[in-house]
């Protein structure tokens, strides 16, 4: 089975800046992005709530990884618009279908960033409270609060 956008020609521009339409056009009233070797991030503002997303890069290998960054790119657009539009179609709250990339006020981590990698000690019997007691340990690649 072929992935998604897998030969699309779309350079990265393009899909940066339908993201940032799509976005405008649901009400965002702030967007950035940042790109970094091997990582794009997406900042925003929308519905009362500040938004960061990373969209992991390839490595760079000559001819693959400009087309697979183009592809994810294409991806996170695909991404971007499902979600918008599960919550104007009534599907989820904007806060559960963002929940993950909204960034925590005070703290320049998103609750994804906080939580996920903590999932697996919640399955394995830790409470709630107790993981969030816990936040200001080192967090999956991040420093904690």
């Amino acid at each position: 089975m072929r992935r998604y956008a897998e030969t699309t020609r779309v350079p990265v521009e393009k899909s940066r800046i339908e993201i940032e339409r799509v976005l405008v056009r649901y009400g965002a009233t702030s967007f950035g992005t940042m790109t970094e070797p091997d990582k794009a991030t997406i900042y925003f503002k929308l519905k009362n709530r500040e938004l960061q997303w990373t969209i992991p890069m390839p490595t760079p290998k000559v001819g693959k990884s400009e087309q697979e960054t183009r592809r994810r790119w294409r991806v996170m657009l695909i991404t971007m618009k499902a979600m918008i539009e599960s919550v104007e179609s009534g599907l989820l709250s904007f806060d559960e279908a963002f929940l993950a990339h909204i960034v925590v006020p005070g703290k320049a981590l998103t609750l994804g960033a906080m939580l996920v990698p903590k999932l697996n000690d919640l399955y394995q019997g830790l409470s709630l409270p107790a993981l969030l007691a816990g936040e200001s340990v080192t967090l999956g690649g991040g420093a904690g609060g």
